[in-house]
């Protein structure tokens, strides 16, 4: 009896291990999903004699919300909630909590307040692409603040054609645990390149891993005067998403990355590692 037991077990195993994750998503209208993102990064250089390190947490909470779902696409807001940031630069500290009223009056408390309340509209198809958005940021322009292009990187563009970056990116033609394949995204400031593994299905939730490149070219900022940044580096990561819907609920990313910073008539060699990590819940 015990031997005509384990057969179905066996069955049920192989059938789960076989699984395959299709390309969709799943949501209904008035669905709400909070997602945390916090990003933490080192920076370092030498200029002129002198270390400059900055270490900087960034969190930031937004609320997506399904306004209209159909089985062929679904109309998203994306609302900025808070933002917390603590920064660390040359033994000085500044800090920021949107949450909190008496913020001391400067550039930097002002860019970041001015994110706080912001909604972006958009709408993906079945298979999460995005097919309309009212997203206006031009890639060319000029990133502001000193670390401006660098925290570009971590950004969330919703630009028409783009895989929405809260559905998990698979091929059209599904995938399996121990599959692999590889995409990669082209701007005018530079490329990313991914590579994906389904390391389990299992309890309805599946994991990918992911290791990448980027490479990033452009100009940045800072008080007035104009810098030209060069950014080149690695990421590795993974992460778990619902099965049945779709849906990122967690990922986290390391990258590291060295560049060189042009200005004043010279360049400026730097290193960066930022720690990414996502969170993405039902309200």
């Amino acid at each position: 009896m015990k031997k005509l037991l384990f057969i179905p077990l066996c069955l049920a195993t192989i059938i789960a291990g076989a699984q395959t994750l299709n390309r969709k998503v799943v949501l209904t209208k008035g669905q709400q999903l909070e997602r945390v993102a916090a990003m933490k990064m080192n920076f370092g250089m030498e200029m002129m004699g002198q270390t400059v390190d900055m270490k900087m947490d960034n969190t930031t909470t937004s609320l997506v919300e399904v306004k209209n779902a159909s089985a062929q696409s679904f109309d998203l807001t994306s609302t900025v909630k808070r933002v917390v940031m603590n920064m660390n630069s040359m033994g000085q500290d500044m800090n920021y909590d949107s949450d909190k009223k008496d913020q001391e009056a400067n550039e930097m408390t002002k860019k970041l307040g001015e994110m706080v309340g912001k909604t972006a509209n958009l709408t993906i198809d079945s298979k999460g692409y995005i097919t309309a958005s009212d997203d206006t940021s031009k890639t060319a322009e000029k990133a502001e603040g000193f670390m401006g292009m660098a925290g570009n990187m971590a950004s969330t563009v919703n630009k028409v054609g783009a895989s929405y970056d809260m559905v998990a990116n698979f091929p059209n033609k599904g995938v399996k645990a121990g599959d692999s394949w590889a995409d990669s995204t082209v701007s005018p400031q530079g490329k990313t390149a991914t590579s994906y593994t389904v390391l389990d299905v299992k309890g309805g939730e599946a994991t990918i891993a992911m290791d990448g490149t980027v490479t990033q070219s452009g100009e940045t900022e800072n008080n007035g005067m104009t810098i030209n940044l060069t950014i080149t580096g690695k990421s590795k990561g993974q992460y778990i998403m619902d099965v049945a819907t779709g849906v990122i609920k967690k990922r986290t990313v390391i990258l590291d990355a060295t560049g060189t910073m042009d200005m004043m008539g010279q360049s400026v060699p730097f290193t960066m590692k930022m720690n990414m990590e996502e969170n993405i819940n039902k309200k």
